[in-house]
């Protein structure tokens, strides 16, 4: 099974981590729920449990006649990033959020994996495709050309919802289409832009950053 040095272990741990931030920081960026830090543990820890199931029971091999199949801890990582992907999606009414962010936590394992095997190229090269990808084709890119859904919770007050129209007029953003549901003393509003319009060529997310910045907003989900 063969013996891995010290500093080798702390440049695998170094790159996941690094791969992890990188992929984070996209969607950071994009203001999506997991960021920076939790694709970085999920990408360090993965390297760790890589090499911990490659290189951690060689002194077990050497010592009992028994085979250890080194795969079954990697083989658990797949499955277990499972309850963060569940966490990382929203369902309201009919449509769902978070689906590429649960699918990046998902493919962040496998690049920390990769790199806690010693497949440097494969992880560099993963890490650049996964953060390519999420740049360039997200649902809000002027490419895609279709509408983006924004959903947003903010205090059930007339007064939140008439200085929400009043940002959102500000800001350019107009809506083709509006709908709203009370719940617990949060109003949601649903709103369908056009992708098309007069803000192509633009972020959507940058342009709905100030919203947050509002006392009466909640959430804040596209």
């Amino acid at each position: 099974m063969g013996s891995l040095s010290t500093w080798e272990s702390i440049l695998r741990l170094a790159l996941s981590a690094l791969f992890g931030g990188v992929i984070g920081l996209e969607r950071e960026i994009r203001l999506k729920g997991a960021g920076i830090r939790t694709h970085l543990i999920v990408s360090f820890a993965s390297c760790m449990m890589t090499m911990v199931s490659k290189y951690g029971f060689a002194d077990m091999v050497e010592l009992a006649t028994v085979k250890l199949d080194p795969s079954r801890i990697a083989a658990g990582l797949v499955t277990a990033i499972g309850f963060l992907g569940a966490g990382a999606i929203t369902a309201h009414r009919r449509s769902l959020t978070g689906m590429t962010t649960a699918a990046g936590l998902w493919a962040t394992v496998g690049i920390g994996m990769s790199a806690g095997a010693g497949m440097y190229l494969i992880s560099t090269f993963g890490t650049v495709f996964i953060v390519v990808v999420q740049a360039l084709l997200h649902r809000d890119h002027d490419l895609l050309g279709h509408a983006a859904v924004v959903l947003i919770q903010i205090e059930d007050r007339p007064e939140a919802l008439d200085s929400l129209q009043r940002e959102l007029s500000r800001l350019g953003l107009e809506a083709g289409s509006a709908k709203y549901e009370r719940s617990g003393g949060l109003l949601s509003v649903e709103l369908q832009l056009d992708g098309r319009y007069e803000y192509a060529g633009k972020k959507l997310g940058p342009l709905l950053s100030p919203l947050l910045k509002l006392p009466y907003v909640k959430s804040l989900l596209w």
